[in-house]
């Protein structure tokens, strides 16, 4: 253990045991000549050869080494941690590993074969929807689904909740999807409710927001930070918000925690190495005992299925691989079984 790596810089990026264990075991394998030169940064923005990181120093812009770049599984997304070598004569840093990742949030690809990471290292998940068109619970449920799968934990964020007489309908709905999540009903646009989710949001802590496009994320973020820091959009025609946010963006949070604004998802197909492998018969023979025919399995009252996630008898990443193979989900719930 060397202490001086603990320093308040680093700590409030999120630097914890195990990091410190990592980089002790990657100086010990170094040239002793490049140990002085390697110190551990945190990812704060992805350009297409280059990133910009935050250390115990400051700021730095850094370059990928080859190999890096080839290898999409050692390639940097935001919020990893990685070791960068300093450089003579630039004040660019160049990066020579990346450090194991403590949760890493991820989409399936190539039908569910592949995966694409989006974002690492993230404590907690804010799962931002509105009481208008975007309120699609099948869709919610994937989100839920994608972010139990990356280790972090969901929050779910009704926002907007100026546009319904009954915000109550909606927050039940959500509830069910992840029953010991924290739910918030929020007004970004007035501060109504925003305690109890930026509560949420601790010294060392990193949160992410996601979302579709238009639910006001941006606007949630420039709440939380006390700024205009993320360009927010106007209203389009039936009240649907303006997509703003094109790049994921890393914030210092006021008081303390880190916050990731993530450009809009349309929808997110899950990830997960036990689904890959998941078997449809048994899935197909769980919902058999669902209460609806056609039912989704993401948040129906009645779900065999969900049920049997909870129970821990099958992954929701299983089951969200195993919808992922048939035909696009179907929205809404079904008849009731006879």
């Amino acid at each position: 253990m060397t202490p001086e790596r603990f320093t308040p810089e680093l700590l409030a990026l999120g630097w914890t045991d195990d990091l410190q264990e990592a980089l002790n075991g990657a100086l010990d394998a170094a040239d002793p000549q490049d140990r002085p030169d390697l110190h551990p940064a945190r990812v704060a923005g992805v350009g297409r050869s280059s990133l910009r990181l935050w250390a115990a120093d400051g700021e730095h812009d850094a370059l990928l080494t080859g190999a890096m770049r080839q290898d999409p599984d050692t390639q940097p997304v935001m919020g990893d941690w990685v070791i960068a070598q300093t450089l003579p004569d630039t004040p660019k840093r160049r990066v020579t590993a990346l450090l194991p990742r403590r949760t890493t949030f991820a989409r399936a690809v190539n039908g569910g074969l592949g995966r694409q990471v989006i974002t690492a290292n993230v404590d907690t998940v804010l799962i931002v929807t509105a009481p208008d068109q975007d309120f699609d619970l099948p869709r919610l449920g994937r989100y839920v689904a994608a972010v139990q799968a990356s280790g972090a934990q969901p929050a779910l964020i009704l926002n907007k909740t100026d546009l319904t007489p009954d915000p109550q309908r909606y927050l039940t709905e959500l509830g069910a999807l992840a029953p010991d999540a924290p739910l918030h009903a929020v007004n970004a646009r007035t501060g109504a409710g925003l305690g109890g989710v930026r509560a949420l949001l601790r010294p060392g802590l990193t949160a992410a927001l996601i979302g579709s496009s238009g639910v006001g994320k941006s606007t949630l973020t420039n709440a939380l930070l006390g700024r205009e820091a993320a360009q927010t959009g106007g209203l389009m025609a039936e009240g649907l918000g303006r997509h703003t946010t094109t790049a994921r963006t890393l914030y210092r949070v006021p008081g303390g925690g880190l916050l990731v604004d993530n450009p809009g998802l349309r929808d997110i197909a899950v990830w997960d190495p036990e689904g890959v492998a998941a078997d449809p018969a048994r899935i197909e023979e769980i919902a058999a005992d669902c209460r609806f025919r056609k039912c989704t399995h993401t948040g129906e009252p009645g779900c065999a299925v969900q049920r049997a996630v909870a129970r821990g008898e099958i992954s929701a990443g299983q089951v969200q691989a195993y919808q992922a193979r048939r035909a696009p989900a179907r929205r809404g719930a079904g008849r009731p079984r006879r």
